[in-house]
């Protein structure tokens, strides 16, 4: 299991940070390492949102696999209510990239991935089911380095020019996520 220090100041930031979001988040939880966020925001059910400190089993589009960094990269989940709108991925990751800060020239490549210099900096991942939506973010925060077969695809925010904590990140992009989502359930 990953050291809680790195992560010891994060539950008491994500829970202020819901409280201030509001509807519909109701209770945050920080975890330092599991394997999916996605499964542990829809065991939680409406509302939650889960943040991780190393995600070893993160899941994305069409069955591929996320790749974590351990302490380099933010992952987290969300479960909302679900809609019947079939551009919702597509929606959230254009949430991101307006969510970022201003240095980072981000994109958006449809249907959920988020490119800077045509190479991916984040993800999105909606699985809904039974009147909920569980919506996982994963974003390359502080990345340098990356085992070879990631090298030419891949890019983080450091790598972008943007240093930001990963909570900071998630301050800065969870409240925009919410609203997109808000403007679809409404």
């Amino acid at each position: 299991m990953m050291n809680l220090l790195g992560i010891a100041s994060w539950p008491d930031r994500v829970e202020a940070l819901v409280e201030r979001i509001g509807t519909p988040l109701q209770a945050g939880k920080v975890v330092a390492e599991c394997d999916s966020t996605q499964d542990l925001a829809r065991a939680m059910g409406l509302g939650s949102l889960v943040v991780a400190g190393r995600q070893t089993a993160g899941r994305g589009q069409r069955g591929n696999r996320w790749a974590d960094t351990g302490a380099d990269g933010l992952a987290f989940s969300m479960a909302l209510p679900a809609t019947d709108q079939p551009q919702c991925s597509l929606a959230l990751a254009e949430a991101l990239v307006s969510s970022l800060p201003s240095e980072v020239d981000a994109s958006v490549k449809a249907p959920n991935d988020v490119l800077v210099h045509g190479r991916k900096l984040a993800g999105v991942l909606v699985e809904q089911r039974d009147g909920l939506a569980v919506i996982g973010i994963g974003i390359n925060v502080h990345q340098e380095e990356w085992p070879e077969d990631l090298e030419p695809i891949a890019i983080s925010l450091v790598q972008a020019g943007c240093r930001l904590d990963r909570l900071e990140v998630l301050e800065y992009v969870l409240p925009g996520l919410v609203e997109s989502w808000n403007r679809y359930t409404g």
